[in-house]
């Protein structure tokens, strides 16, 4: 799942007005899906991945039907989401802190 989230966001950024800006260059128009939803339905991408993992750690440790690489793929997954959303946000942090600083 998170080879295709990492495309979905090269995708998303490699395309002209996918986050909320427009086709055609008018500032109030609007043709995409917004910033901060596209950023939700990341988190919530994230979230299912992390929830998943854990109920295969349950079902593991249960003598339920999981085996340990099943488990152990589900956790490296579930890692690698949180630590991109993570580098993600310190990335618009530090660009919200560039943009702020710029001189007018």
């Amino acid at each position: 799942m998170i080879p295709a989230t990492v495309s979905n966001v090269s995708s998303a950024l490699a395309t002209p007005g996918s986050l909320g800006g427009s086709q055609s260059g008018g500032a109030g128009s609007t043709s995409g899906t917004s910033f901060g939803a596209f950023l939700a339905h990341a988190m919530d991408q994230v979230n299912s991945l992390s929830q998943s993992a854990d109920q295969m750690a349950v079902s593991y440790a249960a003598g339920g039907p999981v085996s340990t690489a099943q488990l152990m793929i589900a956790e490296s997954q579930a890692t690698l989401a949180v630590d991109m959303m993570s580098q993600v946000a310190t990335r618009v942090q530090q660009a919200y802190s560039t943009m702020m600083n710029m001189q007018i």
